[in-house]
């Protein structure tokens, strides 16, 4: 039975190591991205700004995630220049889109809506995150897999222990 317990600290530990890197690798890739959440009724527009430097990184991404969904809520991109490059109407309660920066300055993400009740909503833009935050997500998945496949192994080899004894 103590084989068993140490087996279970083992897994547990690796499956909580799979959270912490999990929610580090979410603030990391979160942390440079413009955030805004409000109530919008009819006619009003979310306006998120943030600076993009075209000379670092040249492809931006935004997401917008509506709360108690509704169709009439649109999504579009400004350039520095104040012209729109994306223009996106959004068909879920969460929409994730990507758009190239051409040039450097402020870029805006504008979230309007036309649906006649009030509908809270949620939006992020920025730069998008280089591969090595990219790839911690997909680590922290890993090692919460196997440590949660570790779970099992151990629970079955336990039971199996117990009916021999």
């Amino acid at each position: 039975m103590q084989r068993s317990g140490f087996f279970f600290v083992i897994v547990g530990g690796i499956v909580c190591i799979g959270l912490a890197l999990s929610i580090y690798g979410n603030q990391i890739i979160f942390e440079d991205l413009s955030k805004g959440e409000t109530e919008i009724k009819f006619g009003e527009n979310l306006i998120i700004p943030v600076e993009l430097d075209s000379t670092k990184i040249q492809t931006g991404i935004y997401a917008v995630q509506i709360m108690d969904f509704r169709e009439g809520i649109t999504a579009k991109i400004l350039d520095p220049t104040d012209n729109e490059i994306e223009k996106q109407k959004i068909h879920n309660d969460v929409f994730e889109g990507r758009f190239s920066i051409t040039i450097s300055g402020l870029y805006k993400l504008v979230i309007e809506n036309t649906d006649e009740k009030e509908i809270r909503v949620f939006g992020v833009i920025g730069a998008e995150p280089d591969a090595g935050k990219k790839s911690l997500g997909f680590i922290s998945l890993y090692v919460l897999v196997i440590g949660l496949i570790g779970m099992v192994g151990v629970t079955i080899y336990t039971i199996k222990k117990r009916r021999k004894s």
